[in-house]
């Protein structure tokens, strides 16, 4: 549940988890299961959902299959199909892999792509869960395109998902293997995030009733800075250059400060630096305090997504955060200091 709220804010298009998108607003997609096409076997399991209309979507199907010369396919395969067409027209798609992407799936999917383009839907697109992949796409693209054209329909819009332990390294090749994926299916690694399990945090105490504590150590990195603090965003040239550690007294007035003295380390022995600004931010906001809820936050999932987006689009984008990735610093006002 929570992989799918945060991936949305994050940036993904949605979610297969139904419940998810049920609770959050978050948009659902996603296809069928293996378990769904495995579980039919021929036409008797198909009687109570194959005519749509006045039309036999079964019949329909097999005629296509004759015509194109495509007998060999799958026939428990291209029953599920049917069925999932049968109670979805408007948004046909089906996961081609199940028994042979090319020799079966890809060729059962243009088949009843074609059936139900023929009472006025238009299929939506295939998943591919294993194989090669970037050649699979070619592929099967290759052979829907083909099988609309033969027919007078244009099934270039047709799209192709893919996935199968999708990583970044995975998504590097794909692009250099010149891949025709339009979309991803990502959640192992998404929700493991095997690349950095874990994330080292401790929680101290840096101010108890209104005194400052500051805990020291023979180890810089442990040695805590003390009293309640806020976070500022400094900008120069249209863009953020550093983040600010100042005192929560101090934050407000640093917004709209014409120069700035920060601090590059956290050392007894620290020249001042200076800046002139573009702006300031303070990205500190109080969620909880004394115990209880400080706001009641009723912004929308999707005006907080598009906040996300729009401050990674700061940093470079998501382009930016996989292949060329920049450190950002964080120093210390004087106060801090």
């Amino acid at each position: 549940m929570t992989a799918s709220k945060y991936s949305f804010l994050g940036g993904f298009d949605g979610s297969s988890n139904v419940y998810n998108g049920f609770l959050s607003g978050t948009p659902v997609a996603g296809t069928c299961a293996h378990s769904f096409i495995m579980s039919f076997e021929g036409e008797e399991d198909i009687k109570h959902s194959r005519i749509l209309g006045e039309t036999d979507l079964f019949a329909a199907s097999m005629k296509y299959r004759e015509e194109l010369g495509w007998t060999n396919t799958n026939l428990g395969e291209l029953c599920a199909f049917v069925a999932f067409a049968h109670s979805y027209p408007g948004s046909f798609s089906a996961l081609v892999d199940s028994y042979s992407t090319l020799e079966s799936g890809v060729k059962n999917f243009a088949i009843v792509a074609l059936v139900v383009k023929d009472l006025g839907y238009d299929a939506k697109g295939i998943r591919l869960d294993s194989g090669d992949l970037a050649h699979l796409s070619r592929e099967c693209k290759k052979t829907i395109r083909e099988a609309g054209a033969k027919y007078g329909h244009d099934f270039s819009h047709i799209t192709v998902v893919a996935s199968n332990d999708i990583n970044e390294k995975s998504l590097r090749q794909l692009n250099a293997d010149k891949h025709e994926i339009d979309s991803f299916g990502i959640g192992t690694n998404l929700v493991t995030c095997q690349a950095q399990p874990a994330l080292g945090m401790v929680y101290k105490v840096v101010e108890f009733h209104g005194t400052a504590r500051m805990k020291f150590s023979e180890e810089v990195g442990k040695v805590t800075l003390p009293g309640s603090k806020s976070v500022a965003r400094v900008f120069d040239g249209g863009k953020p250059v550093f983040d600010l550690i100042c005192l929560a007294t101090e934050a407000q007035d640093l917004v709209g400060k014409e120069e700035l003295t920060y601090y590059t380390k956290k050392a007894l022995e620290c020249e001042p630096s200076k800046i002139k600004p573009e702006k300031t931010e303070l990205k500190t906001h109080v969620l909880v305090e004394a115990g209880k809820r400080a706001t009641k936050d009723s912004t929308t999932m999707q005006a907080r997504r598009e906040a996300c987006l729009a401050n990674l689009t700061q940093f470079g984008g998501l382009d930016g955060l996989i292949e060329n990735p920049e450190t950002y610093n964080v120093y210390y006002s004087e106060g801090v200091y």
